[in-house]
């Protein structure tokens, strides 16, 4: 495993994509091991990175959903552990009369979405909302690492390994809804009705 990561790192943006794609449905590789180096390497196209990491997982989270649909849910079981099934099962169980609701939520934890992508596909998730949870899972985690790094540079391997790496992306995450907010509200909360002149 260890020289595949190093033959992929050396590969670069290229290794990137590969990884990116491929963890979407069967590599247990994290595509963080290559987003962090080239990242760093060029921390001017951080966001670009992030963001092209973003994509690819979606684009290979399309092949899990087959595998899946085509599996089933009984089959699709016997391809993850206890621990994650019991995770997906929980957020489904909570959100019964709204499947896609739970895929959108499991998508944002730290479940490996190659068992997200799997798991819709056998509950035959409605595809836009599949597409729309699988975006924002991957951007909360990809994206926002390339925000990081792009803002911080140097320093930032130094938080991402100071700190959980989940705890410094949601934290981001909140910071990046909360600006989201302020911005809708100045640009839509702040405008005046307007009045009858007389």
């Amino acid at each position: 495993m260890e020289q595949l990561v190093a033959l992929l790192q050396e590969w670069g943006v290229a290794g990137l994509v590969i990884a990116a794609f491929a963890e979407s449905f069967i590599s247990p590789i994290l595509p963080d091991v290559l987003l962090i180096p080239v990242a760093m390497a060029d921390p001017s196209y951080a966001i670009h990175y992030g963001l092209l990491a973003t994509f690819v997982s979606v684009a290979g989270g399309f092949v899990g959903y087959y595998i899946g649909n085509r599996l089933g849910l009984p089959a699709a079981r016997k391809m993850m552990s206890e621990k994650h099934y019991t995770k997906i099962n929980t957020y489904v169980k909570s959100h019964r009369e709204n499947i896609g609701w739970a895929i959108f939520l499991a998508a944002l934890s730290p479940i490996p979405y190659k068992f997200i992508s799997i798991t819709a596909g056998a509950l035959r998730v409605d595809m836009k909302v599949f597409v729309m949870a699988s975006f924002f899972g991957r951007a909360k985690r990809f994206l926002l690492e390339g925000i990081i790094i792009y803002y911080f540079g140097d320093k930032a391997l130094e938080i991402l390994n100071k700190f959980d790496v989940e705890f410094v992306i949601w934290s981001m995450a909140v910071v990046v809804a909360c600006i989201a907010v302020w911005w809708v509200w100045k640009r839509f909360g702040q405008k005046k009705t307007p009045t009858d002149e007389k």
